[in-house]
């Protein structure tokens, strides 16, 4: 008679290796996050290092950009103070100087430029002839407004009546030749601030 084999006992290795297929599991998903977290931890290192050297770099334009608007307020403000330094100090009536280089003027000659100095006026006028020129020279030496009068240019060209593309010998009496002359004026103050209300 056979004896039957009963084993009481509980299947050991069914229970043993669903358990460590869970813990490999977590392992491999606990393993994958690390390495995920690493990787995020030096992505955000290198990012830092580049956003430092970025800021670095923007704060030395920032300085350099400071020191060049300091530059440039300093240059402005001494400007502005020269200005008016020169406008308090060259203060002084223009009209009866205008007035009078325009009433000296001979006929068909036309002012064409007026500079003020600290101490003079320079006028640009167009002459028909040296004659002309001579003669409102002697007019503004005897002038009571003007202390010197000193002639920097004369340079002459032609103007022309109509168009005319060609120059041959008709048309060449129809150009009239005139002359720019740039005619320095020292101004008589004392006369110009006193003497021209009497």
């Amino acid at each position: 008679m056979m004896v039957p084999e009963i084993n009481l006992l509980p299947n050991l290795e069914k229970q043993k290796s669903a358990p460590i297929l869970v813990y490999i599991g977590i392992i491999a998903l606990v393993g994958i996050v690390i390495a995920y977290m690493i990787f995020l931890y030096f992505q955000a290192r290198g990012e830092i290092k580049q956003l430092n050297a970025q800021e670095i770099e923007l704060t030395s334009k920032q300085t350099q950009l400071q020191i060049e608007l300091d530059g440039i307020r300093n240059m402005n403000a001494g400007t502005l103070e020269q200005s008016v330094q020169f406008v308090n100090h060259v203060s002084y009536p223009v009209t009866p100087l205008i007035d009078e280089t325009q009433a000296l003027l001979p006929e068909h000659t036309y002012l064409r430029n007026y500079q003020f100095g600290e101490e003079n006026i320079e006028i640009t006028a167009d002459f028909e002839t040296m004659s002309a020129i001579s003669n409102y020279l002697d007019k503004l030496n005897v002038s009571p407004y003007f202390t010197d009068v000193q002639v920097g240019t004369i340079e002459n060209f032609d103007l022309a009546i109509g168009e005319q593309n060609e120059v041959n010998a008709q048309d060449k009496y129809q150009q009239l030749p005139r002359y720019s002359v740039t005619i320095s004026l020292a101004i008589d103050f004392i006369f110009l601030v006193g003497g021209s209300e009497s």
